[in-house]
């Protein structure tokens, strides 16, 4: 028994021939440098590629699972995890949670560009006391007045130093465990923020970075879904 029809075939072979003309024969080069150009995020939101679940309204394709399903096994025949990496956390972190939680201004701001690929973003929630254990999460957001003091920090950040905005998780009621854990999205030149390259043994073609939050204020509005909403697992 198949799962893809011929509708699925097409747009597998379609990939594959952008891939092979866009990307493979760049990815040492990327390799090289730390990360795929700002360009090639253009040319996949061109394609479409970023949002084939996501909906119309949005600059997206509305598609079944199985279109993301070929997405990911054809990237994973390009020989670069890293550009893989990248272009996965983009597309299954970042823009899945914007989707799922994000309010109508939100969307406008960032997922309608995340799907254009005019920008891209990451999901920052690993850190380095206690990996991705939620429950133990130090990251905090503090209510001050009509704003949020977030400090901080994460680590191993797929896209954390270029990515144009970023996804965090911290904890509004500490009290609570994980289940007091908030989501916030803010922008890459947010006072307060800074990223720190990590160096790898492997996946060289994605920036992955050590994030840090020194009293970094962030409006109310930057607050993703509700207040205490642990969503970190349900960016389906």
């Amino acid at each position: 028994m198949s799962y893809f029809t011929e509708e699925h075939n097409q747009f597998r072979q379609s990939l594959r021939d952008f891939l092979n003309k866009e990307v493979v024969p760049f990815v040492d080069e990327w390799e090289e440098v730390g990360n795929p150009p700002r360009e090639i995020w253009k040319k996949f939101g061109d394609m479409a590629y970023f949002g084939l679940r996501f909906p119309e309204k949005y600059g997206g394709l509305n598609l079944d699972f199985f279109y993301d399903v070929i997405l990911l096994e054809e990237l994973a025949k390009i020989n670069s995890g890293g550009t893989s990496a990248a272009i996965g956390a983009h597309t299954y972190l970042s823009l899945a949670h914007l989707n799922n939680e994000g309010s109508e201004e939100q969307k406008q701001k960032y997922l309608v560009p995340g799907i254009a690929g005019e920008k891209f973003g990451c999901l920052a929630i690993t850190e380095p006391f206690g990996g991705s254990d939620v429950a133990s999460m130090r990251t905090t957001a503090v209510r001050d007045g009509n704003d949020w003091i977030i400090n901080g920090s994460k680590t191993f950040i797929t896209n954390g130093v270029l990515s144009d905005y970023l996804i965090i998780a911290a904890k509004t009621e500490p009290e609570l465990k994980q289940a007091g854990i908030s989501m916030f999205v803010i922008d890459r030149d947010t006072a307060g923020l800074s990223a720190t390259k990590l160096n790898k043994l492997g996946w060289c073609a994605s920036d992955t970075a050590e994030l840090a939050f020194d009293e970094m204020r962030v409006p109310a509005d930057a607050l993703l879904g509700e207040e205490n909403q642990d969503t970190i697992n349900k960016a389906e």
